[in-house]
């Protein structure tokens, strides 16, 4: 099972991403770790690939990270839709409840 925390360890504000594969037989497996170098590509040549992930991992990676950030507080605009929707549906709710004349 793949696992992603975030974090920080120090007060330099640096974002630390850890990647682990627990194995069901009780072994752990950890990502290297892997120097990000921002390098300027001219206009003509393809934007390199840089993490590449096998059919299985890459779903179990995605939903990892999709939780971690979720846990670090990384809200998306489908969430903040969500939300919306739900306190749109919670105050039309209570609208029907005065118009039916409903005590709950």
């Amino acid at each position: 099972m793949i696992k992603v925390f975030i974090g920080s360890t120090d007060f330099s504000g640096n974002l630390k991403i850890a990647i682990i594969d627990e194995h069901p037989d009780g072994r752990v497996f950890a990502v290297q770790p892997v120097e990000l170098v921002l390098k300027e590509i001219p206009d003509n040549l393809e934007i390199p690939v840089a993490f590449n992930f096998g059919r299985i991992m890459s779903q179990q990676f995605l939903v990892a990270m999709a939780e971690a950030l979720d846990k670090h507080g990384v809200k998306t605009d489908k969430d903040a839709k969500i939300q919306g929707t739900l306190e749109a549906t919670k105050y039309h709710l209570e609208d029907l409840r005065k118009l039916l004349k409903l005590n709950l």
